[in-house]
């Protein structure tokens, strides 16, 4: 029987952020599709709830930031076909009040850490001529507001790495691509969008009147994991329920 497009199966899908929100949705849909998931986080605790419930098959806890701790993983995991870069974190500062700390805290966590990963797995998915790079950028990467200037500048430098690499890689049966999230629901943004300002904002800047929901990046993934977007690689694929049509 032919595999359908969108089957995972005796595929390994590499997660990191694997403990938030948008991870823990998108290990259990990875997992459905058939694919040997093994999660990345800081949060060992979760890491064990989440193969306990079957949504992980191993779990790596660590600072991605430590080389050491990379090092470890691709010792552990030798070599995967899917490299999702979904960890990342934000910050909202006016420019006067970025310092340079700020700067290469924000550079650290969401350019390098995708960066060491690439350059560890994308040589070896080359040779196997298969294998799937999805990094997570963000929509405040192309479609920034005020305060967000080092996450922005970070998220935007991802941009520019991936369509790099994709294009380094493009002929040897390795696609690289973005996704880059909108606004999403979760425990992180809870209570900015029950508040009266947060409201307001989803009412004037969201066409779609809400906010994504937790699983929102699960159908991209899959598409971007799987034979599904096998001629598709160097892009950027935007959710964002509208909010970058503004």
């Amino acid at each position: 029987m032919t595999p359908h497009p969108w089957s995972l199966a005796g595929r390994t899908v590499l997660l990191t952020g694997a403990a938030g929100a948008v991870g823990k949705a998108a290990a259990a849909a990875f997992t459905e599709a058939g694919a040997k998931v093994v999660g990345v986080d800081r949060n060992k605790d979760a890491l064990v709830s989440l193969i306990a419930t079957g949504a992980l098959a191993d779990g790596l806890a660590g600072d991605l930031t430590d080389a050491e701790f990379v090092a470890q993983i691709v010792a552990d995991q030798p070599e995967v076909d899917v490299l999702v870069n979904n960890v990342g974190a934000g910050t909202s500062l006016i420019l006067a009040d970025t310092t340079d700390d700020v700067l290469d805290h924000m550079v650290e966590i969401n350019l390098r850490t995708a960066f060491r990963l690439c350059r560890a797995y994308a040589p070896g998915m080359a040779e196997r001529r298969r294998g799937k790079v999805i990094n997570l950028s963000s929509v405040l990467g192309m479609h920034p507001v005020p305060t967000v200037a080092a996450y922005a500048a970070a998220k935007a430098s991802l941009i520019g790495f991936t369509k790099s690499i994709a294009l380094e890689y493009a002929g040897r049966g390795v696609q690289c691509n973005v996704l880059a999230p909108g606004y999403l629901a979760g425990p992180k943004n809870a209570e900015y969008f029950d508040s009266d300002v947060g409201q307001q904002f989803v009412k004037r800047f969201m066409p779609t009147g809400r906010v994504g929901p937790e699983d929102a990046l699960n159908g991209p993934l899959l598409f971007l994991a799987s034979g599904m977007s096998d001629h598709m690689t160097g892009q950027v694929l935007v959710v964002d329920g509208g909010y970058s049509i503004w």
